[in-house]
C-alpha cells in the first residue's frame, strides 16, 4: 500500500467508517493487474487505489461488500484458481481476458465503543479494562476525580457530561458497522434514564448492573414510558455472566466476557445489532409486498401502511414502531432529522 492509501484508511478509522482491503495476491498473464495492488473499499462501493480494470473490479466490489455485512475475510479466484482449495470463491471472468487473478478481501473496522455510566467502582473497573481492551470508552456521571488519570495508569475515557436526546441521536447515527456496547452502572441512581437513552442509540449491548428485582422496576418505566416490548427484553440485567463475581474487578470481567461472547457470536457484528436487524428485515420482505420506513428515533425498519404509529413532519411522514419513539420524536424532531 502507498502512503496515500495508508493515510485514507487511518482517515476512515478515526471517522469511524469501516472498510474492506482488497490486494491481489497472485496472477497469470495476460492480467492489467499486478501482485501487490491494493485498494481500499467502502461500504457505499467506492473504490481508493487500484485492484484491476473492469474484468474485475466489479466482482471485487461486490464481494468487498458482502464481506463487510459478513465480518468475514474472502479469497477470490478469476478464471479458475490456480491451485484448487476449499476456501477460493471462484469467479467467472467477466473478459475475455486468459488470464487469471487471485484477490484476497479483508474487512477492517473501528474499535467498538463502550459508553460506562455511572461513578462506582464497578464503573471504574469497566472503564479501565475496555480500554485495556482497545475501546473507545465514553464515561458519563463520572466525578472529576475519576476523570483526573495518575501518571502510568493509562489514559482516561473521553467524558460525556449528560446522556440526552442529542447524545442518543448522535450514536444512533454513527456509521454501519461501529459497534455500540453500554454499561449502567450507577448503583440505582437514573438507571432508567440512563437506558432509555441508550435504547435510543441503538447500542448493539446495553447491560445494567442491578438485582433482578430493581431490573424489574426498570422495565416497568421504560414500558410505561412507551418502549416497545421487544428492544425492552434486549437489556440485560443482571449485567454480566454468572461466574461468581464479587469483586468490582470480577464484575467488570463477567460484563466484558458477556459482550465479547455476544460479539463473537454475531449478534452484535457486522452492522451493528439494531442495524443488521433492520437489513435482515429489509432483506426477508418479497417483491411487491408492503413498504417500509425506517424509525428515525430507534433505527427499525416499520411497515408504512398505517398499521404503526406515524407523525406529519415539514409535510413528509414519519412512522415509528411504538408510541414511544414517536413522542421522543414530536418532543424534539430536530434531534432525529
Amino acid at each position: 500500500m502507498d502512503s496515500d492509501l495508508l493515510r485514507l484508511a487511518s482517515r476512515l478509522l478515526d471517522e469511524e467508517t469501516p472498510y474492506a482491503i482488497a490486494t491481489v495476491v497472485r496472477r497469470e498473464r495476460p492480467s492489467s493487474a499486478a501482485s501487490g495492488n491494493t485498494a481500499v473499499i467502502t461500504a457505499d462501493g467506492t473504490v481508493h487505489g487500484w485492484i484491476g480494470g473492469s474484468c474485475t473490479l466489479p466482482e471485487v466490489t461486490r464481494h468487498a461488500i458482502a464481506s463487510l455485512a459478513e465480518r468475514q475475510p474472502r479469497l477470490l479466484a478469476f478464471g479458475g484458481s490456480m491451485e484448487p482449495r476449499g476456501d477460493v470463491i471462484s469467479v467467472p471472468m467477466s473478459c475475455g481476458s486468459e488470464g487469471k487473478v487471485e484477490v484476497h478481501i479483508n474487512p477492517v473496522y473501528p474499535a467498538p465503543r463502550l459508553v460506562v455510566v455511572g461513578d462506582s467502582p464497578i464503573a471504574r473497573a469497566v472503564e479501565r479494562m475496555g480500554e485495556a481492551m482497545g475501546y473507545r470508552v465514553a464515561v458519563a456521571g463520572g466525578s472529576e476525580e475519576a476523570a483526573a488519570t495518575e501518571e502510568g495508569e493509562g489514559p482516561a475515557g473521553e467524558r460525556v457530561a449528560t446522556l440526552d436526546g442529542q447524545f442518543a441521536s448522535g450514536y444512533a447515527s454513527r456509521p454501519r458497522g461501529a459497534a455500540l456496547y453500554a454499561v449502567v452502572a450507577t448503583m440505582g441512581r437514573g438507571d432508567e434514564d440512563a437506558v432509555e437513552q441508550l435504547l435510543a442509540a441503538r447500542a448493539d449491548y446495553l447491560g445494567v448492573v442491578v438485582s433482578p428485582k430493581r431490573m424489574g422496576q426498570v422495565r416497568e418505566y421504560l414500558a410505561a414510558r412507551g418502549v416497545c416490548g421487544s428492544r425492552i427484553e434486549k437489556v440485560r440485567g443482571p449485567a454480566g455472566l454468572d461466574i461468581g463475581a464479587v469483586r468490582p474487578e470480577e464484575v467488570a470481567i463477567s460484563i466484558l466476557a458477556e459482550i465479547v461472547a455476544l460479539a463473537r457470536a454475531g449478534a452484535g457484528a457486522g452492522e451493528g445489532a439494531a442495524a443488521a436487524e433492520a437489513t435482515a428485515e429489509d432483506s426477508a420482505t418479497p417483491a411487491g409486498s408492503t413498504a417500509t420506513a425506517t424509525d428515525p428515533v430507534c433505527g427499525m425498519t416499520v411497515p408504512a401502511d398505517g398499521s404503526r404509529p406515524s407523525s406529519t413532519y415539514k409535510g413528509r411522514t414519519v412512522h415509528f414502531c411504538c408510541p414511544g419513539c414517536r413522542a421522543r420524536f414530536e418532543a424534539d424532531p430536530a434531534a432525529y432529522v
